[in-house]
């Protein structure tokens, strides 16, 4: 026999969100040091979103008695989820916090657009004192696939070694079962 529990608001937070790695997206970033290939640096960014969950959507679940596969199952099945973002961004072996995030479709592109912030405290936590104060901009626009999936944009890093104006090129991604 299950008996029926309290669930305490303190225990709903958002270490409870499910995650779900929205893009790991590779490329070059052109800048200071000149427009040559040489002259490039390595850049990565690496995108998750969180979804979100209200404390009642949860409870409601909860106590229609499922098993917590079915809940999981329930929660993936939503027809029109929302998502935060979060993400970092490596650049020259340097990493960095994306702030203030945005992903996702404007007209036929694939839009991100973040403020970049050095990592402050201990770097797995992600809270905002944590994050370091914000020393840059990024943007970045992917055409689909089908026309090409080429990612351009541009990156602002105002302090620091790695300070300057970069042009941003992304990597194509790979095509469906190329991997």
């Amino acid at each position: 026999m299950m008996k029926d529990a309290t669930i305490p608001e303190l225990k709903i937070g958002s270490s409870a969100l499910p995650r779900k790695t929205s893009a790991v997206k590779c490329g070059l970033a052109f800048g200071p040091r000149g427009p040559s290939l040489a002259a490039a640096l390595p850049l990565k960014i690496e995108i998750e979103g969180l979804r979100l969950l209200s404390p009642t959507q949860i409870r409601e679940l909860l106590t229609c008695r499922r098993s917590i596969e079915e809940v999981k199952m329930l929660i993936e099945e939503e027809a029109d989820p929302t998502f935060i973002y979060q993400g970092d961004l490596s650049l020259d072996g340097k990493d960095f916090r994306l702030v203030d995030l945005y992903y996702g479709y404007q007209e036929t592109e694939t839009v991100l657009r973040a403020n970049v912030a050095e990592i402050g405290g201990r770097g797995g936590i992600r809270s905002s004192e944590m994050m370091g104060h914000v020393v840059g901009r990024i943007e970045t626009r992917e055409k689909p696939l089908g026309a090409g999936g080429e990612g351009l944009g541009n990156l602002v890093i105002k302090e620091g070694a790695l300070r300057g104006r970069y042009r941003v090129r992304l990597d194509p991604p790979p095509k469906e079962g190329s991997l």
